[in-house]
């Protein structure tokens, strides 16, 4: 059954920043600490969850928008991460 929240309890970020930066290990980091998932991956082994595609493991970039939620506190937070590299 998913969980209704009022808008006062909805959160949406968007992870912003030069490439290289760290906002997908933020994003693992963040998912890991909610128990979304059991370990944080990592962009160097590519499994990080948000880099996905066969072009963004090889790479070890983020090419396209990665969405992810996680519940923090009785609230939805909803993550964009959004690549730092045109």
């Amino acid at each position: 059954m998913m969980t209704e929240y009022s808008i006062d309890n909805l959160r949406n970020i968007g992870l912003v920043g030069h490439g290289g930066t760290g906002k997908t290990s933020l994003n693992e980091a963040m998912l890991f600490c909610a128990k979304v998932t059991t370990r944080m991956g990592t962009i160097d082994d590519g499994s990080a969850i948000s880099d996905y595609t066969e072009d963004e493991i090889s790479r070890k970039i983020s090419i396209g928008l990665a969405l992810s939620h996680l519940e923090w506190k009785g609230c939805k937070i909803n993550l964009i991460d959004i690549p730092g590299y045109a």
